[in-house]
């Protein structure tokens, strides 16, 4: 039984750019999502973290906006 595969991409020129973004936008939301929950565990406490949930759809969306981008 075979555990894992390797291979290699070669990607064109236009498909590389486009991998470079997505993986960008997918570094920046979840910096953005670590920071945020970083953010409001110093700031809030414990029993009062229902809100997170708001947090993680805000950015989300955030994610949906930027990889929508052309």
């Amino acid at each position: 039984m075979q555990l894992r595969y390797a291979f290699r991409l070669y990607p064109e020129p236009g498909q590389r750019a486009a991998l470079a973004r997505a993986f960008g936008c997918a570094r920046v939301v979840f910096n953005d999502a670590v920071r945020a929950r970083e953010e409001r565990r110093a700031a809030v406490p414990a029993e009062d973290r229902r809100r997170e949930g708001e947090v993680v759809a805000g950015i989300a969306r955030r994610a949906v906006q930027c990889h929508g981008d052309p």
